[in-house]
């Protein structure tokens, strides 16, 4: 009973939140998933479950393992025929001979930025020993991320039997790498030179020069082709003040035309014109007024403590947004300021946004004319009762006999 209840947790915390709404119709691409990743949601998703190949994708995978197995990032590394022995002819390369002396820095550029087949390799043989070694890894590391539909046979993505994942399974794989600050540092950098002055582009740019397109949005990439993966692209975007992952697999080679760049443009101008940045409550706003009682001041704010912002769909709806408060209906003189009074929900569409804490944010005076007045009938009352009871007690004087 509790591995399945463990199990269950695991899918839940693992798997994104899915609040699929929109509906896009003429992608190029068989398999698309986009992710808020500052919200954990899923957008879009289409066939994102599909086994497929990757092609070039895989090296999200070959670059992670290879940063969390290396000790140093300017050790040196010399190129050998061992390490160039088995690149594919057609495979894209960054360039590296036999004799090269890069540090492994360079290699992690090499092998994301221009996708160069002969820098995974190089990483694998020089970190792992071997390709098989590195392979035997990323499928470990895919074990571990809980990716089930995902198998590597090589560092590459060439086609080949057993090597397979999804576009879901890659999302996933890609949020991971991302928390790792190298990772995330190469794979949002366009241009790099190494130490031996080797100039690497990434594919994004170099697409991008040769089609004129308009890709300032995306900050980070990794492209792929091979025949049977299609064009594929995985990018991380800002758009509107948002992290955006799409993953983008399957699209049909043309020539003169890429396919899957037509499919990412088209999916940011869908979510700029369907979604948006709301800002709901700015840190600091007040959100409730709370009577006081035997103080000077009538009420207390209770201030918001953050700002509460979501990427939500168009047309935002005020009367969609609700704020609970749950606490002290009325604030005594003697709170301090700061003292938690209670929590505050914000909602919208019913999605509960945020839970925090309701603090007061002034500190009170006490009020001796609010204390009598609030009590006045009291005190007379006791007077009242002190004068009966006076009378009833009082002795009688006795009379003088004659």
């Amino acid at each position: 009973m509790k591995k399945i209840v463990y199990l269950i947790l695991t899918i839940i915390l693992t798997v994104p939140l899915s609040i699929q709404a929109l509906e896009i119709n003429g992608l190029h691409s068989k398999n698309v998933i986009i992710y808020n990743l500052d919200e954990d949601k899923v957008i879009y998703e289409k066939n994102s479950e599909e086994i497929t190949s990757i092609a070039s994708l895989t090296k999200i995978m070959t670059t992670i393992v290879s940063i969390e197995k290396i000790e140093n990032l300017d050790e040196k590394v010399t190129i050998t025929e061992k390490m160039l022995a088995n690149v594919p002819w057609d495979a894209s390369i960054a360039g590296l001979q036999v004799g090269d002396t890069l540090t492994y820095k360079d290699l992690l550029y090499a092998s994301m930025l221009p996708s160069g087949a002969d820098a995974t390799d190089s990483l694998a043989v020089s970190l792992f020993g071997s390709i098989d070694e590195m392979v035997n890894r990323m499928n470990s590391k895919a074990n571990e991320l809980g990716l089930e539909n995902t198998s590597f046979v090589n560092t590459t993505g060439y086609d080949a039997n057993g090597h397979h994942s999804t576009a879901k399974d890659i999302l996933m794989l890609l949020k991971y790498a991302l928390e790792n600050e190298t990772f995330k540092e190469i794979y949002t950098t366009k241009t790099y030179t190494t130490s031996n002055n080797l100039k690497l582009n990434s594919t994004v740019v170099d697409f991008n020069k040769k089609y004129n397109y308009d890709l300032s949005y995306i900050q980070g990439s990794k492209t792929g082709f091979t025949d049977e993966a299609g064009q594929c692209l995985a990018t991380l975007s800002k758009i509107d003040d948002t992290n955006i992952i799409t993953i983008t697999i399957n699209a049909p080679y043309v020539s003169g035309s890429a396919r899957h760049l037509i499919d990412i443009t088209k999916l940011h101008d869908t979510l700029e014109e369907n979604y948006e940045k709301r800002i709901f409550v700015e840190e600091g706003e007040t959100i409730k007024e709370l009577p006081t009682k035997y103080a000077k001041e009538e009420t207390v704010p209770i201030n918001s403590l953050i700002t509460i912002s979501r990427y939500i769909e168009k047309p935002y709806d005020e009367s969609k947004l609700e704020i609970k408060y749950k606490g002290e209906e009325e604030i005594s003189s003697t709170i301090k300021k700061g003292t938690e009074v209670g929590t505050i929900q914000v909602f919208y569409d019913g999605e509960l946004l945020e839970e925090m804490k309701a603090i007061t944010t002034i500190e009170l005076n006490f009020s001796v004319w609010n204390y009598l007045k609030e009590n006045i009938i009291y005190y007379i009352g006791v007077v009242f009762l002190i004068i009966i009871t006076l009378i009833i007690i009082k002795p009688k004087k006795k009379k003088k006999r004659a």
